[in-house]
């Protein structure tokens, strides 16, 4: 089960999922994920890559712009 919430919500889902686990048989583990939503890239990564105009929203995710290719289509993203 995965779920997104923001930073000042995260103590009231660590506890939803904490009494939720003990409805399901087995052990239960609650991960906390170092990421930035269901991105790739970590929080620190994905505010610098954002401030830097590398990752571009797309829907629900990032596209991620690399450094190599054509000058051009560099210059279309960032003008």
């Amino acid at each position: 089960m995965s779920i997104r919430t923001k930073l000042q919500n995260k103590e009231h889902v660590i506890e939803a999922l904490r009494r939720a686990k003990f409805k399901f048989p087995g052990r239960q583990k609650i991960h906390i994920s170092k990421k930035w939503g269901f991105t790739k890239f970590s929080a620190d990564e994905f505010e610098d890559m954002v401030a830097e105009k590398r990752l571009i929203p797309d829907g629900c995710g990032v596209k991620y712009i690399r450094t190599r290719g054509p000058l051009d289509k560099w210059r279309a993203l960032h003008s």
